[in-house]
């Protein structure tokens, strides 16, 4: 199974292919400026790397936010156009989810949180380990309000481990509420790679379950922003 993987949802964009449990290509872009000019390039290396045209893919999974509005818009966009062109399944996956997914074998929780200004973050909490799950919904909130959230679901010997590009704003708040029992991860996890993409819409796709082109739509969190 081929399975193309797309994430411009943040300022670091990433494309990939994978077949089966491997990686066959990816492409990693700054996308903060010309972001709409720099993904079908990087779509096409990926597929000339691969040696895949884009009718010989089983699937395009692509993250849908949340995160930067253009560029989450313009990555399902462009899947969206490549799936009808050439009539294949497409597969939306959250942003949160590909980041926590980085570190799923991390036993304890996982919090993946990006900044969405306004004083706010894109965040979510799952369980790591044997048993990777997502235990809420993805929020957009203040960090106070997620990090009360979280406490509901905490013990007093719980280990969690935050991740992602809100760490650089919220890293002191979180850690004058929790102090001890809170890990950072490396900023290298912070990327909802292609590759992770990818993977989870294959995990989607092998169960039978997929998107449509025509109704799938950017998860912008905030109401009313679509």
């Amino acid at each position: 199974m081929k399975i193309l993987g797309i994430d411009t949802s943040t300022p670091i964009g990433s494309v990939a292919l994978i077949e089966a449990e491997h990686i066959v290509a990816e492409h990693t872009l700054n996308i903060v400026q010309a972001h709409a000019s720099r993904l079908m390039p990087a779509i096409d290396s990926v597929l000339k790397w691969g040696e895949v045209t884009p009718k010989d893919l089983d699937g395009c999974a692509v993250g849908i936010g949340p995160g930067s509005f253009t560029g989450v818009r313009i990555g399902v966009a462009t899947a969206k156009s490549l799936c009808y062109a050439v009539d294949i399944p497409i597969i939306g996956i959250s942003t949160l989810a590909a980041i926590a997914y980085n570190l799923r074998w991390t036993d304890g929780f996982v919090c993946p949180i990006l900044d969405a200004r306004r004083r706010e973050i894109y965040g979510s909490i799952f369980h790591g380990g044997a048993e990777w799950q997502r235990l809420t919904d993805d929020l957009c909130m203040p960090i106070d309000a997620f990090l009360d959230e979280l406490n509901t679901h905490l013990s007093h010997d719980s280990v969690v481990t935050f991740v992602g590009d809100g760490l650089a704003s919220y890293g002191n708040a979180i850690r004058e509420r929790f102090g001890k029992g809170i890990h950072f991860a490396d900023t290298i996890f912070n990327v909802p790679r292609g590759a992770t993409i990818a993977k989870l819409g294959a995990k989607r796709l092998k169960q039978g379950d997929s998107d449509s082109y025509w109704t799938l739509v950017p998860n912008y969190v905030r109401i009313g922003l679509y």
